[in-house]
């Protein structure tokens, strides 16, 4: 996969450290829309849009956690950055993990909302025949499930916003997208910096279970349970998500 550079949006300024926003599977960078202007004031807020999304290069094969992974060490680098905060949503979180993994001297702290640990068979499949779907009849092909399975007991604007979000992306590159993410797996990963890991008792997808497998796995990480956090807590939430995210930002100044 030819490494350009991944479309992106920053706000705020270099005082402090870079914060890379990495959005989960069907969406793109303005997923993160909600959070930048509570987040910017720590320091630079970079929301990338994934290859395939957004205003980002086309996909001509399947998206995955390596190739994600590539793309943000090619973005960090062009934008001249040292060492940068790494903070994801759902498949997102396995993505900043995995760079976390792959470029421990290049992070300098890592936040998981909604992670999972790997996509299992079932979730796989899904996934697969979603990817078939799309292709076949376009994005209303899987609509109103695939938006509403992430949306548990949230009905109303901010979900319909999503919704036509959603539905309004190029079907092909959503599904190389969902191909590379049937192979996301992070068991075998090692994280060393801090990390906080949020996850949702409504999250209908990933659920808590995920969360606590890493928080184990990652020593010294922090974890944090919301009991009505749904699969996409920083879109949905985001007020409550960056309040724990800046608690957290704080604590590595001391």
């Amino acid at each position: 996969m030819r490494l350009d550079i991944l479309a992106h949006s920053t706000k705020g300024d270099r005082s402090g450290p870079p914060l890379f926003l990495v959005h989960p599977l069907g969406a793109n960078g303005s997923f993160w829309d909600g959070c930048v202007d509570d987040l910017a004031p720590t320091g630079l807020t970079v929301s990338v849009d994934l290859r395939g999304a957004g205003k980002s290069p086309d996909l001509t094969e399947p998206l995955t956690l390596q190739h994600i992974v590539e793309d943000l060490e090619s973005l960090r680098s062009a934008l001249g950055l040292d060492r940068i905060v790494v903070i994801g949503c759902a498949v997102g979180a396995m993505a900043a993990a995995a760079y976390a993994h792959i470029y421990p001297n290049r992070t300098r702290a890592l936040v998981m909302s909604n992670p999972g640990m790997r996509i299992d068979g079932n979730a796989a499949a899904a996934l697969l025949d979603r990817a078939q779907r799309v292709r076949s009849d376009g994005m209303a092909a899987i609509m109103p499930s695939a938006v509403d399975n992430a949306f548990a007991n949230r009905p109303g604007p901010q979900r319909d916003a999503y919704a036509r979000r959603f539905v309004a992306q190029n079907a092909a590159n959503y599904a190389w997208a969902c191909v590379g993410a049937s192979t996301a797996n992070i068991e075998a990963i090692e994280v060393r910096c801090p990390t906080l890991i949020i996850a949702g008792h409504q999250d209908r997808l990933f659920g808590v279970d995920p969360a606590r497998q890493l928080a184990h796995k990652i020593a010294g990480s922090t974890l944090v349970e919301l009991e009505q956090g749904a699969h996409f807590i920083p879109y949905q939430t985001s007020a409550e998500f960056c309040g724990r995210v800046l608690v957290f930002l704080k604590s590595l100044e001391t």
